[in-house]
């Protein structure tokens, strides 16, 4: 007889046994995580707040890959190779950095003399910011001079553009670092980029020598120009010119804030619907082009020779668009399902979305850390997955509806598909949602994919002979329409959802249940609504800095009772990107006598808190305020006359060593967290100073 023991041990024994061989039933999936075992290794790398020795990566890379291979018999055999993968992520990703190493500049410098030649640019005319390479700065010497600048210049002279070398008199400044610990890194980007240094010009460029060979730089511009003089409208000349060349500068600020707003940002991303459209339509025309020769279409395989030339209409556009992340993605997906047509297989499902992952993570493997990778790769995975499920009905339910009701159901349900999908990511890093982005897309998406974007390939098909103006005012016509769409959705009461941005922790928890729900197909993908349910956990756990203080002590800030408040009226992008930081559109009165934060030219104050702004301020303030935001200096004398011993003072000399600050209250105290606190010692930080633990 079998003791209550004895029974639940046997039933714990049986329940373990059954999660056992959940995997078992889809070991063709396996393969599937390889690459999110590699962007571990990606990720981990970029988490650290020090610099792996490159060496250690490699030897721990290749002990891992000689165990996975002792372990090719033995049931860890698939633990062994995820951990080999990850490991040759981490590696690559610290032999990606050591490639991109490059001098940068540590102090302003200027004003001093600027020549190189344009890289790229962002507006075809008017204020344009240049990308320069090669440069020569008369006050650095070469081995100090950074491979890229980045320039403000009010214009360039006639005949300068992508190839072109100039010279400009200009002032120098380090990449600017994160405007708070733990938000958008704009030198690891620099880095990467190889951008050491940007400024802005103090007069006009001369051009030195005038672009000797074309370049799909210049052809964009030209293309760009093209667009701009045959449409009038500049919203809608912008809009075209950034779907067809991927260059936005542009496009006005209003317009770019209201498609924002309706949630139709994607479709100024060339990803996959533009991609898609280009090397379906050239497909298209390609074999029908053929097919109307009935020698060669009976005798050749014109198929797939339609095929070869979608993939190379597609790679020209990746290039033409500036092979951005989602642009990459897009081709590489495109390319593997022209080539599955190619050698007669016609697999197409989340096996391509993992090669399209491994491509792009192998030449970029920073891409991991962006936006544009994780908003990409999360709406096809989704996307994927869902249709995947619903691969054995869609005929049915095709046939029962209708062509027309199909379609827009399709629509409808791709969108909905997306946009849940890309929410998390959206959260964490802008911290906003377009309400109404289900209905605008709905609107928009259709009118983009058979209206706007066949226009603009055959503009471009038919502007080397000068007929470009008749399709662009066909493209013109669709724009507007996707215009009025955007504006009237994003005027909308609450079309816009603002809201702290969901933490790193929360954004992993969304990614890895995300995951788990899209690349398993049995039962227990459920599991992965964990992570989802875990993510909104954070979220609504999460609460922006109580103070805020920049690394140059330009500006500070207090967020209480919902409100930010800040010490200068006027405080420009970075207010803007404190308030995206606190979840609010508009910052708090700081007029004397304010209960968020009272300000006077000298200082501000508020509950135990002091912003010093002047020196004439400081003996007053320290005395009774246990935290002090200083935009000045506090000397060691200043600290033993004016303040009390147990104040945390923040001062300039500080800010300017450590970086940004957040702080935040606490039951013990405040506790103030640094931008070092969270990069470290990584090559693409470069902060005043050393840090206080090395003094």
């Amino acid at each position: 007889m079998k003791t209550p023991a004895r029974t639940w041990a046997a039933g714990i024994r049986r329940g373990v046994g059954a999660v056992g061989a959940l995997p078992l039933r889809e070991r063709d999936r396996w393969a599937l995580w390889l690459p999110v075992f590699f962007a571990l290794g990606i990720g981990i790398y970029f988490s650290l707040d020090f610099e792996p020795p490159i060496r250690m990566t490699a030897a721990m890379a290749g002990l891992a890959a000689l165990i996975a291979a002792c372990l090719r018999r033995s049931a860890f055999f698939p633990a062994g190779v995820a951990a080999a993968v990850c490991a040759a992520g981490l590696f690559w990703a610290g032999f990606h950095t050591e490639l991109a190493r490059a001098p940068v500049l540590e102090r302003s410098i200027g004003p001093t003399g600027v020549s190189g030649r344009i890289l790229r640019q962002d507006r075809i005319e008017g204020p344009v910011r240049v990308v320069l390479e090669e440069p020569a700065v008369s006050r650095l010497p070469p081995e100090r001079t950074p491979e890229r600048l980045r320039l403000r210049i009010a214009s360039l002279p006639p005949g300068a553009g992508p190839g072109a070398r100039i010279a400009v008199l200009a002032r120098l400044e380090p990449v600017p670092q994160p405007a708070l610990p733990g938000g958008y890194d704009p030198a690891r980007r620099a880095f990467f980029e190889g951008i050491g240094a940007t400024g802005f010009a103090l007069g006009r460029a001369r051009l030195l020598e005038p672009a000797e060979t074309p370049g799909i730089e210049r052809l964009r511009h030209g293309i760009a120009a093209r667009i701009g003089k045959a449409i009038a409208d500049p919203a809608a000349a912008g809009v075209a010119i950034a779907l067809t060349t991927g260059l936005r500068g542009d496009l006005p600020k209003a317009v770019h804030e209201a498609i924002r707003d309706a949630g139709l940002a994607h479709l100024l991303a060339i990803s996959g619907l533009h991609l898609g459209l280009v090397a379906g339509l050239v497909f298209a025309a390609v074999r029908a082009a053929l097919a109307l020769s009935p020698g060669v279409a009976l005798r050749y395989p014109v198929k797939k020779w339609a095929a070869a030339a979608a993939i190379a209409a597609a790679f020209f556009y990746m290039l033409l668009a500036g092979a951005t992340v989602p642009t990459q993605r897009a081709f590489v997906m495109v390319a593997l399902a022209l080539l599955a047509v190619i050698v007669d297989r016609l697999e197409i499902g989340m096996r391509l979305v993992a090669l399209a992952a491994f491509a792009v993570l192998i030449l970029e493997p920073y891409a991991l850390t962006t936006a544009s990778f994780q908003l990409s790769f999360a709406a096809v995975a989704a996307l994927v997955a869902v249709y995947e499920r619903l691969a054995s009905s869609l005929s049915e339910v095709r046939a029962r509806l209708g062509r027309a009701p199909f379609f827009l159901a399709a629509t409808l349900l791709t969108t909905l598909v997306a946009t849940l999908a890309t929410a998390p990511f959206a959260a964490h890093h802008f911290g906003r949602i377009a309400a109404y982005g289900l209905a605008a897309n709905l609107l928009a998406v259709p009118a983009a994919a058979f209206w706007i974007m066949p226009a603009a390939i055959f503009s471009a098909l038919v502007m080397p002979l000068g007929l470009e103006a008749w399709p662009l005012a066909v493209m013109e016509a669709g724009i507007d329409a996707v215009l009025w769409t955007a504006e009237t959705i994003a005027a909308w009461p609450g079309s816009v959802r603002r809201f702290p941005p969901l933490p790193t922790a929360g954004a992993i928890a969304a990614g890895v249940g995300g995951l788990w729900l899209c690349l398993w197909q049995t039962r227990w993908r459920l599991l992965g609504l964990a992570g989802l349910v875990a993510a909104v956990a954070v979220q609504a756990g999460t609460q922006p800095p109580d103070l805020m203080a920049d690394g140059d002590a330009r500006l500070f800030a207090r967020h209480a009772e919902g409100r930010l408040y800040l010490s200068k009226p006027r405080a420009g992008f970075l207010g803007r990107v404190w308030m995206e930081a606190a979840g609010t559109e508009k910052a708090g009165s700081t007029a004397p006598g304010s209960r968020g934060l009272s300000c006077d030219p000298l200082g501000c104050a508020a509950d135990g808190t002091v912003v010093v702004l002047r020196h004439q301020a400081l003996e007053e303030d320290c005395r009774r305020a246990g935290i002090v935001l200083s935009a000045v200096t506090v000397s060691h004398r200043a600290r033993r006359l004016y303040c009390t011993d147990d104040s945390l003072i923040v001062d300039r000399q500080r800010l300017r060593r450590m970086g940004a600050h957040a702080i935040r209250f606490t039951p013990g105290g405040p506790v103030a967290e640094t931008d070092w606190d969270r990069r470290g010692r990584r090559p693409w930080v470069a902060l005043a100073g050393p840090r206080p633990a090395d003094q």
